[in-house]
């Protein structure tokens, strides 16, 4: 492996991380490329280059991935992860059934790495808890519903608990479109994954994603 992408990884597992994907994939740990793939790509209605995030459809009951991974230290009970970005979906695509971030845990000993997912439902943005067992999905209703070829800033921010008391809040172009409290880990969460991380759709899925900022405090309290 090359020495620089090394030097990467590892910084990437005790610090934040920033991307504009000016200088292709390096920053992150690895890729996802099942049924689909990553590339950086001239970036559309703005300057530089993005993440382009294609998923194939899915096929029986193999979801296509197209994600790229950052490996953070372990951040546990009261610690909080922030996951900054900008999100493009052009026309012709879905908007629903499409999974964009996943915070979990890949040291827990579990298959399938329990953890937390954003992602859209009909153009809202929701959060699903399945990989911790917990069937609701926590969502507003009154949400706005993302359009197709526009650019939007979302950021997540959660307080890690493997208890009640953790939190997520979701903000849209600044405005909070969905707030929680409740369970959010299994123990502690270790890995970042954003792009298309799941497609449960039958026909294929692309994001554009840019600017991300993953920020991490591994403040501790009894909650």
């Amino acid at each position: 492996m090359d020495p620089a992408k090394i030097v990467i990884a590892l910084l990437a597992l005790q610090a934040s991380l920033t991307d504009d994907f000016e200088h292709g994939l390096d920053r992150w740990s690895l890729t996802q490329q099942i049924g689909g793939t990553v590339a950086t790509a001239p970036a559309t209605d703005r300057r530089g280059r993005a993440l382009r995030a294609d998923a194939g459809p899915k096929v029986a009951d193999v979801v296509a991935k197209a994600d790229v991974v950052a490996r953070i230290a372990p951040v546990a009970r009261g610690g909080t992860i922030r996951v900054a970005f900008d999100l493009r979906i052009p026309t012709g695509f879905p908007r629903d059934s499409l999974q964009l971030v996943d915070l979990e845990c890949a040291t827990c000993g579990e298959g399938g790495n329990p953890g937390i997912r954003l992602y859209l439902r009909r153009g809202r943005l929701r959060i699903d808890r399945s990989k911790l067992g917990i069937a609701h999905a926590w969502a507003q209703d009154d949400a706005p519903v993302l359009a197709a070829d526009r650019w939007y800033r979302v950021a997540w921010d959660l307080t890690v608990s493997d208890r009640d008391g953790g939190s997520a809040r979701v903000t849209l172009d600044g405005r909070t479109v969905l707030a929680a409290t409740g369970v959010t880990a299994r123990a502690h969460v270790d890995r970042v994954q954003i792009g298309i991380t799941a497609n449960s759709n039958p026909f294929p899925a692309r994001v554009f994603v840019d600017a991300v900022e993953v920020r991490v405090s591994r403040r501790r309290h009894p909650s």
